[in-house]
């Protein structure tokens, strides 16, 4: 009876000395990055001064928050940069199961508002949802990435990709409850699931879940408080809506089309809840107006542009799922923010990137970011070899061809050699 030896693979080092060139791509695509975390830092001071004086006694206490979780940020970002991707695909599983773990402790932690969604240590606070957004994107993109070689070496085994790793996942985050992590999640998951072309049996079952998931949610509404009031005030009837709803439309109109000034906010003195979060957009629309929104709006397309671009030249397949799960979270945070303080969506609580104040978020999305600049270097390193070999594969195609000219006999030269003789 034959068998079958298992290859003895190398060990995978962790870090990468030198992840690959510098791309022209990657370098724009920084540069946009840059900007648009500038923007936001400007945005957040201006939105929050006011809310800082009045409610800390200090006007810079939520910036100089955002400014220190931005330099941890930024040294996790240039860490995580030369993060070999291969370790990090081999890390998804125990990874898979320290987040269960992570957000099984924050349901024993203390409720704030009614909810669970951050575990205590010290004097700090790690959302555990945002590591699982991370953790998520990872864990899709190895099943993704996967499918085709588990079908093509037994296509029965690939009933064996259900959705049941994602599932704990939105039970955990339901029992929180945060709605908003359920909703992000599943919007990214079903992102790289459909563009990743991996089969209908893993987009399809993770739709049957999803719906099947709302469905449930959608009935048993009455039993979660608050969520069935933010249903109740997503109308178009202002006698109705929710306060906070009323005050970002204000803040909106108030703007017109070039805005009233930075820093001359009105709804942001303490008129507007969440000015420095989830409705930070509303205090841009204010003060900069239709021209500063469109603005911020084109920054988060081209930035998201780039990086698709970027994820399409990766090395592999994994890499490039992820690059596109990276890229989803942000276009469906930006997407949905922006729904939310126009009233196009229910409130969700979810923020806008590089914008709204909050630690955990924005380190998890510059170690986010650092992944995109390995993938990007190592997919122009790939890139240039595969060049180097196609142009070395021509100059020796180059070569034969050459010889084989040289060896090849004219019949004209050969006939009048013959008369001559």
């Amino acid at each position: 009876m034959a068998t079958i030896r298992k290859k003895h693979r190398a060990p995978v080092p962790v870090f990468q000395r030198d992840p690959g060139p510098w791309s022209r791509l990657l370098i724009d695509w920084l540069a946009t990055l840059a900007v648009i975390m500038i923007f936001g830092l400007v945005m957040l001071f201006s939105a929050s001064y006011t809310t800082g004086y009045l409610r800390m006694g200090d006007s810079f206490h939520y910036i100089k928050q955002q400014a220190l979780c931005m330099i941890l940020g930024l040294g996790c970002m240039f860490l995580i940069s030369y993060v070999d991707h291969r370790f990090l695909r081999k890390m998804v599983v125990p990874g898979y199961f320290i987040v269960l773990a992570m957000l099984a402790v924050t349901l024993t932690m203390a409720p704030l508002n009614g909810c669970r969604r951050w575990i205590r240590f010290g004097g700090l606070t790690l959302q555990s949802s945002e590591v699982a957004k991370f953790e998520m994107i990872l864990f899709s993109s190895h099943l993704a990435a996967k499918a085709p070689q588990v079908e093509r070496l037994d296509p029965e085994r690939r009933i064996l990709l259900t959705p049941r790793e994602w599932l704990r996942v939105v039970i955990l985050l339901a029992l929180e409850p945060h709605m908003s992590g359920i909703v992000l999640t599943v919007a990214v998951v079903g992102t790289i699931l459909l563009l990743s072309g991996s089969g209908g049996v893993l987009t399809w079952a993770g739709a049957v879940t999803a719906g099947a998931l709302l469905e449930t949610l959608l009935s048993h509404v009455d039993s979660i408080p608050y969520l069935q009031k933010r249903l109740d005030g997503w109308t178009q009837d202002l006698s109705k809506m929710t306060d906070q709803t009323v005050q970002s439309l204000y803040a909106i109109g108030s703007g017109g089309l070039k805005g009233l000034g930075l820093g001359n906010s009105v709804e942001k003195q303490l008129w507007l809840p969440e000015s420095t979060n989830d409705f930070i957009f509303s205090v841009v629309c204010e003060e900069l107006g239709f021209i500063g929104a469109v603005l911020i709006i084109v920054l988060f397309i081209l930035l998201i542009a780039q990086g698709l671009m970027i994820a399409y030249k990766a090395e592999n397949q994994f890499c490039t799922m992820v690059g596109i799960g990276i890229m989803a979270q942000i276009a469906w945070q930006v997407f949905c923010n922006i729904a939310v303080v126009t009233n196009t969506l229910p409130n969700t609580g979810i923020s806008l990137p590089f914008f709204s104040s909050g630690g955990t978020s924005l380190i998890l999305l510059l170690a986010e970011m650092g992944v995109m600049v390995n993938i990007g270097r190592n997919g122009e390193r790939a890139a240039q070899q595969r060049a180097a070999a196609h142009a070395q594969r021509q100059a020796a195609k180059a070569q034969r061809d050459a010889e084989l000219k040289d060896r090849t006999i004219n019949l004209d030269d050969a006939r009048r050699a013959r008369n001559e003789l």
